[in-house]
């Protein structure tokens, strides 16, 4: 966990890290992956978008196979989080 107080971590830090608790002696686990992947009309969300255009966008996974992806950070995370709420959901 991070030296900062809960407080002075980013929001978006501070939620990835509270549905993913240190498990305890894991050494080296990855629990999320986010990357920033770039390709050829990845996303088409903005009105400057709407020609062939070569953009970016962020991609989660997690440990269980649940993915979000969204062209903002902010928007993926809250996808993500989303996704693993209704993963809950679920007997």
């Amino acid at each position: 966990m991070s030296d900062k107080p809960q407080s002075k971590l980013n929001p978006i830090d501070r939620d990835i890290r509270s549905v993913h608790p240190i498990r305890g002696f894991c050494d080296g686990y990855t629990a999320v992956t986010i990357k920033l992947k770039v390709g050829f009309e990845l996303f088409n969300t903005r009105p400057y978008h709407n020609y062939e255009s070569w953009s970016d966008g962020w991609y989660i996974e997690d440990e269980n196979g649940v993915t979000a992806a969204a062209e903002d950070l902010d928007d993926a995370v809250a996808l993500y989080l989303k996704h693993l709420s209704q993963q809950g959901d679920k007997p």
